[in-house]
């Protein structure tokens, strides 16, 4: 009898062990907030120590979660040039790509360099957006969607890390909340050359896209059919870490070799 309950027993705890990501994850609540966990590593400590990185459940549709930083990485530009970024593609004395975002010096490094923060088995987790890849801003309408969240100045602010602050991403003072300003994707309406981000008081506006003192806040779309939860209780104290692969089979957890 022995023999019979230590496997099940063992196949018991392992189960428990390993959440269902499908079932343990879910969007912004208006009245339980956001679900975090951890995914990758990023220099975060002004020495410039990699940390995990935290990540906010801004929606699960389809099998996927699309998620958010928490914290402003790091600053950085959008592009340096913004003749290239602004003007079209037919414009005779300097073409440019009229700011599509996945021409931008900001969409090559988080397609390119980003990733080296996360480990191969971390990278399969991420499915790609079809539009921007696997690591990408959020629109402007995003950063509006009360679905994720976003209901008001105040729920748009984000702070940054002591590395990013350290490395020159600007901080709003105190009397406004010592956040930092950070990216959207989305191209400026009242000026071609600049895009959309947030700004002293958590709205919306605009700036340059030269612009070198404001911060980095990606996004990325976990496929949760990749995933499982292996410790944490989803709060931002104390964040799900995740787990690749499916649950252990119950063949191998009965009869191990």
């Amino acid at each position: 009898m022995r023999k019979i309950l230590r496997p099940v027993c063992l196949l018991l705890i392992l189960m428990c062990t390993f959440a269902c990501a499908e079932e343990a994850l879910r969007g912004y609540d208006a009245r339980e907030g956001y679900v975090y966990l951890t995914l990758g590593t990023f220099p975060q400590t002004k020495e410039g120590a990699e940390l995990p990185i935290l990540w906010r459940v801004l929606s699960v549709q389809d099998s996927r979660a699309l998620l958010l930083s928490e914290h402003v990485l790091e600053a950085r530009r959008i592009h340096g040039d913004y003749d290239e970024y602004a003007n079209k593609p037919t414009n005779q004395k300097k073409p440019g790509f009229d700011g599509d975002f996945t021409q931008t010096e900001m969409s090559q490094y988080l397609r390119g360099d980003f990733t080296a923060h996360f480990t191969p088995e971390e990278m399969a987790l991420i499915t790609p957006d079809e539009a921007m890849g696997l690591f990408f801003l959020l629109t402007s309408e995003d950063l509006k969607n009360k679905d994720y969240g976003f209901d008001s100045n105040q729920s748009r602010k984000a702070w940054a890390t002591e590395y990013a602050i350290a490395n020159g991403v600007f901080v709003y003072r105190a009397a406004r909340g010592s956040h930092s300003p950070y990216w959207s994707c989305t191209q400026s309406t009242t000026n071609i050359q600049g895009a959309r981000c947030i700004k002293s008081q958590g709205e919306l506006g605009y700036i340059n896209v030269i612009t070198e003192n404001l911060g980095l806040r990606p996004a990325c779309w976990l496929d949760l059919a990749q995933v499982h939860i292996q410790s944490g209780t989803g709060t931002k104290d104390d964040p799900y870490l995740l787990s690749p692969g499916a649950l252990p089979d119950a063949t191998v957890a009965a009869n191990p070799s």
